[in-house]
């Protein structure tokens, strides 16, 4: 019997995309630039390191496990993410958001959680990894009106009688907060477990923050990945004390103890100098959206909403949205322009975004300008 090959459709789209990019490459001697790459550029990285200061206190040769954490510093941890005292729920540490995912996903699968919902657009392997626990799992959309306000998918979700919701916050690759969270306070208040990812938000907006006062919630937090800070990082999975036991007792058999790196993160967040970071963090990406800015006012079917963020998403109202990749076409793009980007449908925007891709706002500046400015030209042709 031959083994079942299962594919991540979303990786399989990346890497035919990187496929292109060294086609074009080799064609033309000239790099080609991802502009929706998650890494941050060079500059950025000299100015948050010009003021970054890292150091830890902890043994590097003893293990070192969430559950050693004693309680004060826990709840600091969320009154620091959160801005609130939550007295119900616990913080249990992971060494990024993807264990925290597959923690849930077990606790999900153990707890007999019958129909799961994930609110698109989402992180990628939210999904796979649900499904991989043997859950049953499905899909709905947030979209944006005409009048730019976000529309939360309530009805549909009363309507197919989910018990459990992923919400990503702010709307993955958007910078988009819920301005209005009365409807997703309501499923928990209803029974529905509310799975809140808010590994990529500011420090300044906590959906979290707005849901407390319910026990159908669990968050997951990853202040340094809005610093674009992605190998000295650390996840917080803030719960219910009922459910981090469980997971306290899981996460020593599906990750193991706390890596070095998370334990200086976590003591870093705990500091002033993460404040400090998230000023140059804040003003870097403010300059870039300038850039943005200019752009679309010069090519004006070019728009974006959000704020506060690593990522936002372009849109183009006069394209119509694709769902698949055309490689004629996106070779077309990248042999004119020198870059690439990933559309929005790899991420799960629906078509009711139109025609998206995502710009990584800790670019180099000249990136911003230059690329995104002939991508615009592109499609403005």
């Amino acid at each position: 019997m031959k083994n079942n090959i299962i594919n991540i459709p979303h990786l399989e789209e990346i890497k035919e995309i990187r496929r292109l990019e060294q086609i074009v490459s080799k064609e033309t001697d000239i790099p080609i630039y991802d502009l929706s790459h998650w890494n941050a550029g060079d500059e950025y990285i000299r100015h948050m390191m010009s003021q970054y200061k890292i150091s830890s206190s902890l043994n590097c040769f003893e293990y070192h496990y969430s559950y050693e954490f004693d309680h004060e510093l826990k709840q600091r941890i969320i009154n620091r993410l959160t801005h609130t005292s939550t007295i119900g729920y616990n913080c249990v540490l992971t060494h990024n958001s993807t264990a925290a995912i597959c923690c849930i996903g077990d606790y999900l699968k153990k707890k007999h959680y019958k129909k799961i919902c994930v609110i698109e657009p989402a992180y990628f392997s939210i999904y796979s990894c649900l499904l991989s626990f043997g859950l049953n799992v499905f899909k709905e959309s947030i979209v944006i009106d005409s009048n730019n306000k976000v529309v939360f998918p309530y009805e549909n979700i009363i309507k197919n009688k989910y018990d459990a919701v992923w919400i990503t916050s702010p709307i993955f690759s958007t910078g988009i907060y819920f301005d209005d969270v009365s409807a997703i306070h309501s499923l928990a208040q209803k029974g529905v477990l509310l799975l809140v990812d808010e590994s990529a938000s500011s420090p300044n907006h906590s959906l979290f923050s707005q849901l407390y006062s319910t026990e159908n919630v669990i968050a997951i937090f990853s202040p340094h990945k809005y610093l674009s800070i992605n190998s000295t990082k650390f996840a917080a999975i803030i719960c219910p004390f009922s459910v981090s036991d469980y997971l306290e007792d899981w996460i020593d058999v599906f990750i193991g103890s706390l890596p070095m790196s998370s334990c200086i993160a976590i003591e870093h967040f705990m500091s002033s100098n993460f404040v400090t970071c998230v000023d140059i963090h804040d003003e870097f990406v403010k300059n870039n959206l300038k850039i943005v800015n200019e752009l679309c006012t010069i090519y004006p079917d070019n728009y974006y909403n959000g704020e506060e963020t690593n990522y936002i998403t372009i849109r183009n109202e006069t394209i119509p949205f694709i769902d698949s990749l055309d490689k004629i076409d996106m070779l077309k793009i990248m042999r004119s322009t020198h870059v690439s980007f990933i559309p929005g449908y790899i991420n799960g925007f629906s078509k009711k975004w139109g025609f998206c891709y995502r710009i990584n706002l800790t670019n180099n500046p000249l990136i911003i300008k230059n690329g995104v400015g002939r991508l615009f030209n592109f499609f403005w042709s």
